[in-house]
C-alpha cells in the first residue's frame, strides 16, 4: 500500500508528492493502532527516515529555510522515540548473544542486568503514554500532510536528482575519511546515518533501472546494517559502563565490554572492504552515471 518508489510515469512533482503523503499516512495508521508498541515505533522511526531522505533530495528545490524547518521538525520528532527504541535494541541484542553463549557473565547476573533495562524501558514507555507522544507525532503527521500542497515542487526536475544526490554520496565519502583519521564512535555514528538517506534515495528512484540500483541498494543495506549493528553495541557498552555497580559488578562489566569490542572488531573487517567497493567513483562520476539513468529513464 505504502511503495517507498517513484514510477517510470510519474513526473518527479507527482511522484515525490506521493511518497510523502503515504508515508505520513503509514505514521498516522502507526500511531493509531499500535499492537506491538516495539514495531511501531521501529516502523515509525524508519518512516521518519525515509521522509528526511526526501528532504535532502529536495533540499534546493524547497528552500534552505523550509528545509531546515521540516528536517529539524521531523527529527524531534524521532528523538522522542529513541529511548525506548535504544532499550529494546539492547535488550535484544544482550539476549540473543546470551543464549548463543557469546556474553561470559553468570545467568542469575544476566537475568538481573535485563530486569533492571526492562524496568527502565518500562518508565520510558509509561513517559510516552503520559506526554501523549503518540498522538502528537499523528497530529504532525495530519499538518504534515495538508502542509504537503503548499510545497514549492513545480519545478522538479533531473537538477533534483543531480543536486540531493550529489550532496548525500559527497557526505558518505566525507564521513568515510573523518571516520578513518578517528575510529571513534561518533563519526561511525554520522556515516551510519549518511549511508541510509543515501540507501532511501537509492530505492526511491530505483524503478530508473530496477537491476543497478536494487544491486547497488542491496549493498549499501548491508553497509547499513553493519553500522546499525556497530552502533548498537556503542551504546550498549556506553550502556552498561554507566550502569552502578548494585546493578552489575566491575568484573561482568569488563567481560561484557570484551565481548562487545571483539564483536566490533569483526564488523570493522566486513565493513571496510564493502564501503571500499561501494564508494569508489568520486562524487561527480557517480552522480553523473545516476542522472544519465534518470534521463535516459524518461525519453
Amino acid at each position: 500500500m505504502y511503495r517507498f518508489a517513484i514510477d517510470n510515469q510519474e513526473e518527479l512533482q507527482e511522484g515525490i508528492t506521493r511518497v510523502l503523503r503515504e508515508q505520513y499516512e503509514l505514521i498516522i495508521q502507526l500511531t493509531s493502532i499500535p499492537d506491538d508498541i516495539d514495531i511501531s515505533v521501529h516502523e515509525i522511526r524508519k518512516a521518519i527516515k525515509r521522509i528526511r531522505a526526501i528532504l535532502r533530495l529536495v533540499r534546493w528545490d524547497i528552500g534552505e529555510e523550509i528545509y531546515q524547518s521540516e528536517n529539524m521538525r521531523f527529527r524531534d520528532l524521532a528523538r522522542q522515540l529513541s529511548q525506548i527504541r535504544d532499550y529494546h535494541v539492547i535488550i535484544t541484542y544482550l539476549a540473543e548473544n546470551f543464549e548463543a553463549e557469546e556474553l561470559h557473565i553468570p545467568e542469575a547476573n544476566f537475568i538481573s542486568l535485563i530486569n533492571h533495562l526492562n524496568s527502565k524501558k518500562e518508565l520510558e514507555l509509561k513517559r510516552l503514554i503520559d506526554n501523549q507522544t503518540l498522538d502528537t507525532i499523528k497530529e504532525q503527521m495530519e499538518i504534515s500532510s495538508k502542509e504537503l500542497k503548499e510545497f514549492p515542487f513545480d519545478f522538479l526536475g533531473p537538477h533534483t536528482i543531480r543536486q540531493g544526490t550529489s550532496n548525500s554520496y559527497s557526505q558518505c565519502l566525507n564521513k568515510i575519511s573523518e571516520t578513518q583519521l578517528k575510529l571513534d564512535d561518533h563519526p561511525l555514528h554520522e556515516l551510519r546515518k549518511r549511508v541510509k538517506y543515501l540507501l532511501n534515495q537509492m530505492i526511491l528512484i530505483q524503478e530508473v533501472w530496477p537491476d543497478f540500483f536494487k544491486t547497488y541498494s542491496t549493498s549499501l543495506k548491508q553497509a547499513s546494517d553493519l553500522l546499525g549493528d556497530d552502533h548498537n553495541i556503542a551504546e550498549s557498552i556506553l550502556l552498561i559502563n554507566n550502569l552502578p555497580a548494585k546493578v552489575i559488578s566491575d568484573e561482568d562489566k569488563n567481560s561484557l565490554t570484551d565481548s562487545f569490542r571483539k564483536e566490533r572488531e569483526h564488523i570493522h573487517r566486513d565493513l571496510w572492504p564493502l564501503l571500499g567497493k561501494l564508494f569508489t567513483e568520486d562524487a561527480k562520476s557517480f552522480v553523473k552515471r545516476i542522472t544519465s539513468y534518470w534521463l535516459i529513464s524518461r525519453e
